[in-house]
């Protein structure tokens, strides 16, 4: 080194500095690659994992096939309380859904739309009172189906704008060789607006172009069920396409039954007798492609994972060759790669790996503060991740949203029938572990319906709403209240020793009921007509025979006159008033 000339001393270091840069170049170029790579990848998962593009799937799903517009017909022919249910509940869905949404949305076209979309909801809600009553004075189908049509056009043109808005904010969307793509066209075609949407109204109404379009909307399926088949697909996946295409085909063929019905003037109540299909597989092959998306999607987060520690590795092992090479450039690479690089990669990894297992609690702490330059990659990739993060846990917080209104009733907030045969049976066993019995109030509004006639449903639901609050004023925190429809009411009384003091509680209740409501520059007022069934420990545990028992006490307690209650016994009825 002695020897050595400044000039060659500089040849030599000039020479050594740029072996070593041309090793950092050649590491910083493939870097920028896998980074790169990553960030497509990144991008193809936020995309498939779109909170808006989900939901919009979702509502597909509760208004057309298997949801709200299905149970709308089905209820409007069949008369069945059972859809009167679902129906609650998938309009319910719907309205949380379309709530969700319209926080998510961004532009006016959108906000429009959706608009849209809840005005025929409300439309449909309105509806059902209309429809019971209906039902109630014994009238058909096809006169119901007249009195309570929606026009869905405005709604239908609504989701058309959402899906558009989606595939104009993401590329992916636009590719029809994607299955959540494919899906959500088949969702879209076989329900609202589409094929069953077409069929019911066909087997209605007996209108010819009902019948074009159910069959158009076969063929469309048929089409898209073709083009899923041509991706790789699972064992799974074919199964379920065959049992969809197995109840298209049935539906299909039930479009001839349905002419040669019209034609021999038959009732839409005979035909749809006539043409009934079980959906249930058809709705199984729906889920189990969801399933297959999500496990989909669930490999790309996992291929993404791996491609990052595959990007921290490698940066550890140029760390250590820079490191050996010079001890000042390794100190420099040091700095830069392990506090601008390495770590933030680590904890992106790390991030997705607990978001991955379901872990939301988890910090998501930025590369930098400064909001002065232009994103990195990895600054866009953590932002990101502040989004999913915030939407999964929005998309966690309304399935517990739906799953509340599933329980509940929507207008007083009380326990709902499903609710209510839920808690009866924990209750039960509860009281049979302790050897407690159970008390059963069936209660039913006196003069409620003329309030509803003369002052309208506003009125009506203050009513219930009101009796709701009082109820819950009187009974128990260890008591169920529930409203099992209409100005039906049940209560459940834990552990009641003696009935002489669940009547000393109805007495009191009978004695507030009656009360004066205001409404506007009137009052109302109802009363109430109360049936009392006990089920003694060691008894039969038998929901439906203690509902009987506590209806047939209530019918004795109207038939005595208003705002009394009444005692079942299997010996005797003891009644009273209040």
């Amino acid at each position: 080194m002695n020897n050595l000339s400044l000039r060659k001393l500089s040849i030599i270091i000039f020479a050594l500095l740029l072996m070593i840069s041309s090793i950092f170049g050649y590491s910083a170029i493939h870097l920028s690659k896998e980074v790169s790579l990553i960030e497509g990848s990144w991008s193809s998962f936020k995309s498939q994992h779109n909170e808006k593009a989900r939901l919009l799937n979702s509502l597909y799903g509760v208004l057309g096939y298997g949801g709200m517009i299905h149970n709308f017909k089905n209820y409007v022919l069949r008369k069945d309380f059972d859809y009167f249910v679902q129906l609650i509940r998938s309009t319910g869905a719907a309205q949380a859904i379309v709530d969700q949404y319209i926080a998510l949305s961004s532009t006016p076209a959108e906000k429009l739309a959706l608009n849209d979309i809840k005005t025929m909801l409300d439309a449909y809600q309105t509806s059902l009172g209309l429809i019971r009553n209906e039902i109630e004075k014994g009238n058909s189908g096809s006169k119901i189906d007249v009195l309570v049509k929606v026009d869905d056009k405005l709604a239908l043109r609504g989701l058309t704008v959402l899906a558009s808005e989606i595939k104009a904010e993401h590329s992916y969307f636009n590719d029809e060789n994607n299955k959540p793509v494919l899906v959500s066209e088949l969702r879209a075609e076989l329900g609202f607006g589409g094929m069953i949407h077409a069929f019911k109204n066909y087997v209605l109404r007996h209108e010819e172009i009902y019948k074009e379009q159910t069959l158009k909307s076969i063929a469309h399926i048929n089409e898209v069920i073709s083009r899923y088949r041509k991706l790789k697909t699972t064992t799974g996946e074919e199964t379920a396409l065959d049992d969809i295409v197995s109840v298209i085909d049935k539906y299909k063929a039930n479009v001839d039954l349905v002419d040669q019905a019209v034609l021999k003037r038959r009732s839409s109540e005979a035909i749809d007798a006539l043409v009934r299909v079980d959906d249930t597989y058809a709705l199984r092959g729906l889920q189990t492609l969801d399933q297959g998306i999500i496990q989909q999607i669930d490999n790309k987060s996992e291929q993404l994972t791996s491609m990052l520690i595959n990007v921290s590795r490698r940066e550890r092992i140029n760390g250590m060759v820079l490191f050996v090479s010079t001890l000042l450039i390794a100190i420099f690479i040091f700095f830069v790669f392990s506090r601008k690089i390495i770590n933030p990669v680590k904890n992106i990894s790390e991030v997705m790996l607990e978001m991955a297992h379901g872990n939301l609690d988890i910090t998501i702490e930025g590369q930098h503060k400064n909001k002065t330059v232009e994103d990195t990659e990895l600054q866009k990739m953590e932002a990101s991740l502040h989004i999913f993060k915030k939407h999964e846990i929005a998309r966690r917080e309304a399935e517990e949203e739906i799953r509340k209104l599933a329980l509940s009733d929507p207008l007083t907030g009380l326990a709902n029938r499903n609710q209510f045969t839920k808690k009866y049976h924990e209750m039960m066993a509860l009281a049979n572990r302790e050897e407690k019995s159970l008390t059963l109030l069936a209660i039913d509004l006196d003069d409620f319906k003329p309030i509803n006639d003369q002052y309208g449903h506003a009125a009506g639901d203050l009513v219930l709403k009101t009796v709701a609050e009082k109820l819950i004023l009187t009974f128990r925190e260890t008591d169920l209240v529930a409203r099992l429809g209409g100005d039906e009411f049940s209560v459940i009384l834990y552990g009641a020793k003696e009935i002489e003091g669940v009547v000393r509680t109805i007495e009191r209740l009978l004695a507030l009921i009656p009360s004066p409501i205001p409404f506007g520059k009137d009052k109302l007022s109802v009363g109430a007509s109360i049936g009392i069934a006990q089920h003694i420990y060691g008894a039969e545990d038998d929901l439906d025979q203690l509902l009987k028992n506590a209806d047939e006490a209530l019918y004795d307690a109207k038939n005595l006159g208003k705002n009394r209650y009444s005692v079942y016994r299997s010996d005797k009825k003891i009644t009273a008033s209040s």
